[in-house]
């Protein structure tokens, strides 16, 4: 009984319920990878694209545009919020305000391949859509905290000379352990292009 409930909830969740398992799945990372390499960082800037695909969805059914419209605040009060919380981590702001800027262009990119995708096929995908307002931006927002902690946890590894050969690497794994197409492989690049210290 138990288990066909379960999956009677994660049929009506849709997509939706499959990228907060991801996070789930991300946050539970331990071990000496967590320190040693950017698995979990790699993994959350694929589980937020995850998140950017189904606001797009949701964008596409209210004819929304994929850039907030001009004097929107929201996407510089995010990125202000994380670099108030990770500067309390010791985290210089100048690198969080570059790694959360680049993950909501790394969002846009994903938004605007899909719906040109969905306008040359004449429609989106038909699948269970979830509330933008209510549940996508609450979900991007519980990021922010993880991130913050993944930036702490690979400072050391940010500051290494083979920094992005092994950031690289990593992306280069979970892309290809994931079946990751090549639109979401270059969104997670754009996510972490600031990742390494210069």
């Amino acid at each position: 009984m138990h288990m066909r409930v379960l999956i009677r909830c994660f049929r009506a969740a849709g997509a939706m319920a499959v990228t907060l398992a991801t996070l789930a799945c991300a946050s539970d990372a331990t071990g000496p990878d967590r320190s040693e390499g950017f698995s979990t960082l790699v993994a959350l800037s694929a589980a937020r694209l995850d998140l950017s695909r189904q606001v797009a969805l949701t964008k596409w059914d209210s004819r929304q545009p994929v850039a907030d419209p001009p004097g929107d605040p929201r996407e510089q009060e995010v990125v202000a919020a994380a670099a108030q919380e990770a500067g309390a981590r010791g985290l210089p702001g100048e690198l969080v305000t570059a790694f959360f800027t680049d993950q909501i262009e790394a969002s846009k990119l994903v938004q605007f391949a899909l719906m040109a995708r969905w306008r040359r096929e004449g429609g989106a995908p038909t699948e269970p859509r979830a509330d933008l307002r209510n549940e996508l931006r609450p979900a991007l927002d519980r990021l922010r905290p993880r991130f913050i902690d993944e930036l702490v946890a690979t400072r050391s590894l940010r500051e290494r000379p083979d920094c992005r050969e092994r950031l690289t690497h990593a992306t280069a794994r979970h892309v290809d352990s994931h079946g990751l197409s090549p639109l979401f492989a270059i969104g997670l690049d754009r996510g972490l292009a600031r990742v390494c210290a210069e």
